[in-house]
């Protein structure tokens, strides 16, 4: 049976707009919130610091965290492991190091890292 170009047309439209949602689907997925909780605050400098120091990310860093203390870790193109940690009382500054390869490249404040991001976009 021949079907009507109509049709087909029809059908290839559909198969476009599921697609696009689809492919929307994984993007929308890796959105990060715009503000957020200590741990996000945390996975935002860290990275912040990591692009600041021009250091070309094959696996951002992914953050767990365990009471007080917050520990991400991810993997540079050249394969060498990010370390990041960051501990204290969420009412105060979390001291945030930031290491590639066993070599720390940054240590101090998780808020300092932030407001610097901020003061250089705007």
């Amino acid at each position: 049976m021949i079907r009507p170009p109509v049709r087909n047309a029809t059908r290839t439209a559909m198969l476009a707009g599921a697609a696009l949602v689809l492919a929307g689907c994984s993007q929308v997925a890796a959105l990060a919130p715009v503000s957020g909780n200590r741990i996000t605050e945390v996975r935002f400098a860290a990275n912040d610091v990591l692009l600041d120091r021009a250091i070309a990310l094959a696996v951002a860093p992914v953050c767990d965290q365990d009471g007080p203390t917050i520990t991400c870790a991810g993997t540079t193109v050249a394969g060498e492991p990010i370390a990041v940690s960051a501990s204290g009382p969420a009412a105060t500054a979390d001291t945030l190091t930031v290491s590639v390869n066993s070599t720390t490249i940054y240590q101090g404040s998780v808020r300092d890292v932030l407001d610097a991001s901020a003061r250089s976009t705007s």
